[in-house]
């Protein structure tokens, strides 16, 4: 009979080895669950970014042109106020 105790005894034990792997492997399972939810947000955030960075990049041509020509703007005003600053001062202000 005690073989057969120890034979019980060491079956609980399996058992309970068991039960704790189960355990642990369903922690595991989730935490990789959600893993793959974060993964999958962030690779939506990614694609959403790469097509505003598509689209900024279209538009820097357009904007570099424009940027051109306000700055050749002020350059003029900036001239043309210079001269006139320049023929109050050398024409004595008539």
């Amino acid at each position: 009979m005690t073989d057969l105790q120890q034979e019980i005894a060491d079956l609980r034990r399996a058992t309970l080895q068991i039960a704790d792997a189960v355990e642990r492997l369903t922690r595991l399972e989730e935490r990789h669950a959600s893993t793959a939810t974060a993964l999958e947000r962030a690779f939506g955030a990614i694609g959403k970014l790469t097509e505003r960075v598509v689209e900024l990049e279209r538009a820097a041509p357009v904007q570099a042109i424009t940027t051109r020509w306000v700055l050749g703007g002020v350059w003029a005003v900036l001239g043309a106020v210079g001269a006139i600053v320049i023929q109050r001062v050398v024409g004595g202000g008539q």
